[in-house]
């Protein structure tokens, strides 16, 4: 859409000095103007005695008498301010229309001149071209072409500007290799008549005693500290005005007065100072005209044409234009069938969803007028009433009227657990206009069963016993590539009747992983996993099991697709107790598949971690060494491999599941020093990549005496 920047000449009277005042707009006009529309979507670009043009889809000029639309070719030249409209036709050929008596076009074609023109903006007859880097005025009379370049002004930027005032000349913006120079050019003479070294903003605007811009200022945030300056022609004295906070502004002048807003302050701007048109007066006085203005053409008489809206009437088009005291007032023209306010979200949501470990979560997406919003986003576990709550900005990056938020996946700090949810949005615009709008809905959600996962929610959990016995469940995440704790709760006391507890992996056949607890009679108890971050009473599973001096539990030996359970008994030798998935007798006959195995003084089984048929073991020896045992997934393994040395630095080796969200189970490795993740990167002949330090239990190790 063009966005124009309004620019007059001529002097209104001063209104006297009083204090700031605000004026909103005036009742819609009768008469003639009462059969006016605006084009949706469209922006204004030209303002005539007799008319306005418009551009959108198409370019249209539309008459004040009747409201008839006439559509034009081409491109609009620069600011229209006359019902003489100049549009670019093809490469080189500009065309001028005379919408006021509908004569025939005159056509300007500087085809074979050697250069490619550029047109940048009309004033009567007379056209300011760029040939190159050099401004030319060019002019037809008869079939008679006049080309003058015009000396001094030279720009080979590409944010060089030209605007037409209304005395006589064209005030033109040509950046350089220094600075930023602004020239005024008599049209009659084609010579610069007046010349400031540094204009900082391609947002000026001119009159014939008056320059003036908005300055951009730096500050700490991502947005500009604005100010409008006002200089004086004749005698360079500059008043400078503090606008806000914001990205942009442009400035029109009207009178004594100096019109400001930012022009993509309804669908951009973030913050309100701006947004607003806002007419301002040298005595300080300022005067509310629209709630916000996105394009404006002068017309012939001084006055403005915007393309705004305000709460009253909507979007569509005002005249601005002084009082009888002189003050400017907005006048509702023609209306848009839009509406300023955000409107409410019309959501596309899933009914159901299906979270895996690969998932960015919940895609949320919501239709809206506009992303430039402040968005709270409420999911409410309808069995727990629990809440998790995500606030947002809709982001330019999506389309203009969509809003994208995934929400609910892996690596954020709060993945959440399965079941049925209701959901709230609540979108707050940024910029100011309009109230808040809210949209709702309901989801239910199922994640893939993941291993070491307690809650449901798709992340693993550690478990970890202090000294007095108590257990306690840590719920990680790993929003930053730092394994952390997203919260901590405390699974009861008593844990100390038990020498070893051992994250078992799903044994009962539900969708939880269970724990195993061996007691010091060698009794072997089943908690199985509810889903909730707890267990179901113990059940009793074994006797005799003190003959074993490691167990490891969590890998599919057998290649059954249920976890197994693995001891060592005190002579060396290996015993798979195969997993039955069923919670009455969740284990099987045992069977014995190795021996030597008294070399080792730690065993844990991680799952599949390299991408084998079936789960692998991991066994450390007592000089340290780690050694690989991939599964074959017949109850056996491949030949041993080592991973490496220096693995007694550490006291606890964990199985922890899928802790980087990568599709493979990783391993916690605890020690005097803090605990660290090994990152497994599926290949057998390296099967993790260098430790990463964890923030789970950091500082803290010392206060825990098991880890499962």
């Amino acid at each position: 859409m063009a966005t124009v920047l309004a620019l007059t000449g001529g002097a209104l009277a001063a209104a006297p000095a009083t204090a700031a005042t605000t004026a909103g707009p005036a009742a819609p006009a009768t008469g003639q103007q009462a059969a006016l529309s605006f084009p949706a979507r469209s922006e204004i670009v030209g303002a005539g005695a007799t008319g306005f043009l418009s551009k959108g889809e198409k370019l249209l000029w539309t008459r004040f008498s009747d409201g008839s639309t006439t559509e034009l070719p081409g491109t609009p030249i620069g600011e229209i301010r006359s019902d003489v409209v100049g549009v670019t036709t093809a490469p080189n050929v500009f065309r001028l229309y005379d919408m006021a008596t509908g004569a025939e076009p005159v056509t300007i074609d500087l085809s074979g001149r050697g250069f490619t023109f550029e047109a940048a903006a009309v004033s009567g007859t007379t056209l300011a071209v760029w040939a190159g880097d050099q401004l030319h005025l060019v002019s037809k009379e008869g079939d008679r072409i006049t080309d003058r370049p015009v000396p001094d002004v030279v720009a080979p930027w590409h944010t060089r500007k030209v605007v037409p005032t209304q005395s006589g000349e064209f005030a033109v913006s040509h950046p350089g290799d220094t600075g930023r120079p602004l020239s005024f050019v008599d049209i009659a003479t084609g010579t610069v008549t007046q010349a400031f070294s540094d204009v900082p903003s391609p947002d000026f605007t001119a009159t014939k005693s008056r320059l003036a811009w908005v300055d951009h200022m730096w500050n700490d945030s991502p947005d500009y500290a604005l100010n409008l300056t006002v200089l004086d022609r004749a005698t360079g004295a500059r008043t400078v005005t503090p606008l806000g906070t914001g990205r942009q502004a442009s400035v029109e002048a009207l009178g004594d007065w100096f019109l400001t807003a930012d022009r993509q302050g309804l669908t951009r701007a973030e913050h309100p100072d701006l947004v607003p048109l806002v007419a301002h007066h040298a005595d300080g006085r300022t005067v509310r005209l629209l709630d916000h203005r996105s394009s404006s053409a002068v017309a012939p008489d001084g006055s403005l044409l915007a393309r705004g809206g305000t709460k009253e009437h909507g979007e569509g088009l005002y005249r601005i234009s002084p009082a009888a005291d002189g003050t400017p007032t907005a006048e509702f023209l023609a209306g848009s069938g839009e509406s300023v306010e955000l409107g409410v979200p019309v959501a596309t949501v899933p009914e159901a969803v299906t979270l895996s470990t690969w998932n960015k979560g919940i895609l949320f997406s919501w239709g809206v007028s506009r992303t430039n919003v402040r968005c709270e986003l409420t999911l409410r576990h309808t069995t727990t009433g629990k809440t998790v709550t995500d606030t947002f900005n809709g982001s330019w990056s999506n389309p203009p009227t969509t809003i994208n938020h995934f929400m609910g996946g892996l690596y954020e700090e709060r993945p959440i657990p399965s079941g049925a949810y209701t959901w709230e949005l609540t979108a707050t615009p940024l910029n100011g206009i309009g109230e808040a709008v809210r949209s709702s809905g309901a989801i239910t959600v199922a994640r893939v069963t993941a291993a070491h996962d307690y809650t449901g929610n798709g992340t693993p959990d550690v478990l970890a016993r202090d000294a007095a016995g108590r257990l306690w469940r840590d719920d990680t995440t790993y929003p930053d590539n730092v394994l952390r704790s997203a919260g901590r709760s405390s699974l009861g006391g008593g844990w100390q009747a038990y020498d070893r507890i051992e994250a078992a992996g799903n044994l009962g056949g539900s969708d939880t992983d269970d724990l195993l607890a061996r007691d010091r009679n060698g009794g072997l108890w089943l908690y199985q996993g509810k889903g909730d971050g707890g267990f179901t009473p113990r059940v009793k599973i074994g006797t005799n099991w003190q003959i074993y001096d490691k167990i490891a539990a969590g890998s599919d030996v057998s290649g059954d697709g249920r976890a197994d359970v693995l001891a060592t008994d005190r002579s060396g030798g290996l015993w798979l107790y195969p997993g039955t998935g069923n919670a009455n007798t969740p284990l099987g006959a045992r069977k014995k598949i190795g021996t030597s195995w008294g070399v080792y003084d730690l065993v844990v089984a991680t799952g599949n971690s390299v991408g084998a048929p079936a789960g692998d073991v991991f066994a450390r020896d007592r000089a340290g060494v780690l050694w690989m045992y991939l599964g074959k997934g017949d109850g056996t393994f491949a030949p041993r491999v080592k991973v490496g040395g220096g693995w007694n630095a550490y006291q606890h080796l964990v199985p922890v599941g899928n802790a980087d969200r990568y599709g493979r189970p990783d391993l916690l490795a605890i020690g005097p020093t803090g605990a660290y993740l090994y990152r497994s990167i599926g290949t057998w002949n390296r099967p993790f990549s260098y430790r990463d330090r964890a923030a789970l239990y950091a500082g803290e190790t010392g206060a825990f005496n098991d880890y499962s």
